[in-house]
């Protein structure tokens, strides 16, 4: 059993999801074991200019067709937006702007595969850590990704910390973003992965033929009908026979929309269907029957999704916000407690939730010069 650290970390976790819509802060106090003081939370939307660049890095990634100047200027404005979501978040609590001991900086994802050994997260630690004059912890996922893991899920430990003593297991916390993933909890026993997309079809579609961000509280798709044969092409995707612990890049599921000739309407319903279905059909991977599925994430505020959840697994289904958590900021606050954990060398992944060759601790640090 591992001693628990005595020193209480002022610690700012800034998390940028797969639905690239902006950037979410957190400050926390931990020891990297107990969560002492949920401080002050914030966020900020990215600039259009900077949502269209970032889906066009994410093609470039995948197409392998690289513009590496364009790339570099785009990790610059994305740092100094984190460096405005850490001043914004710090207005909120001035007392504590100079008491801070360290960031957790997740960075963007534009690319994930761990097949190929690689998970990009733009963003310039080196750089944040100058301004700041704050420690930096980056690159939490590729120790992950070399040793066998999928480098993700990395916030199920967080979700075992942060929900376990309010709810008796065994519980599922299911973080719906542009990917979902979904950690099942036991007393000790903690299992996780990606489920399939999340918002990110369901998003990309809506500014497509909506001219939209997102379905708001999905009104659309509660208005539409599901395609059952499209629904049965999408679940047949061999990504649903593949035995957890798995992890998903944002755009895999894409080839499936790249020609479309149906409603766009029942479109947006029945990708929703399946972001609901594919979370309840992951559920049979479980050890044992949950008792109560807490949803997180974007996605908890799409009411047709939620819905879908609670009567495909016909369990009692809540989002995290009932119970006084904020479900946008879960993850910002997840990056704040790895963070911590990161710098104590305490383990952030393990076998059972990304299937890296034993538990082990990951992230690199970057000191201010000077």
């Amino acid at each position: 059993m591992c001693k628990k650290n005595v020193k209480k970390f002022y610690s700012i976790g800034l998390m940028s999801g797969t639905s690239m819509d902006g950037i979410d802060a957190s400050l926390i106090q931990t020891d990297g074991f107990m969560i002492y003081d949920y401080i002050v939370n914030c966020s900020i939307d990215y600039p259009v200019d900077i949502k269209v660049k970032l889906k066009e890095a994410s093609e470039q990634f995948h197409e392998k067709n690289i513009s590496w100047a364009d790339i570099h200027k785009l990790k610059r404005s994305l740092s100094d937006l984190n460096l405005f979501a850490i001043n914004k978040l710090l207005e909120k609590n001035t007392a504590l702007s100079l008491k801070v001991d360290l960031i957790g900086y997740h960075g963007q994802t534009v690319y994930h595969s761990p097949s190929d050994k690689i998970s990009i997260q733009l963003g310039d630690p080196k750089y944040l850590s100058n301004r700041t004059k704050i420690p930096v912890i980056f690159n939490f996922r590729i120790c992950d990704i070399l040793n066998g893991g999928q480098g993700a899920p990395l916030t199920p430990i967080y979700h075992a910390a942060r929900f376990s003593k309010t709810f008796q297991g065994p519980i599922a916390v299911v973080n719906i973003g542009g990917i979902s993933n979904i950690t099942y909890i036991d007393r000790e026993c903690v299992i996780a992965f990606d489920t399939g997309p999340g918002n990110c079809l369901i998003d990309d579609m809506m500014t497509k033929y909506f001219s939209k961000e997102f379905d708001d509280e999905g009104q659309l798709a509660l208005q539409g009908d599901v395609d059952g044969k499209f629904l049965t092409t999408l679940m047949s995707d061999e990504f649903f026979n593949r035995t957890p612990p798995k992890s998903l890049d944002r755009n895999y599921f894409h080839k499936y929309l790249k020609s479309n000739e149906k409603s766009p309407q029942n479109l947006i319903s029945t990708l929703s269907y399946f972001t609901a279905n594919t979370i309840v059909d992951a559920m049979k991977y479980f050890p044992s029957d949950v008792n109560k599925i807490i949803i997180c994430g974007g996605g908890s505020k799409n009411k047709y999704i939620t819905q879908k959840i609670s009567e495909l697994s016909k369990k009692e289904v809540i989002t995290s916000d009932s119970i006084g958590i904020s479900s946008r900021y879960v993850e910002s606050e997840a990056f704040a407690y790895l963070a911590v954990r990161c710098l104590l060398n305490l383990h952030i992944s393990y076998p059972t939730t990304t299937g890296v060759q034993s538990a082990m601790s990951g992230g690199s640090i970057f000191r201010p010069i000077g």
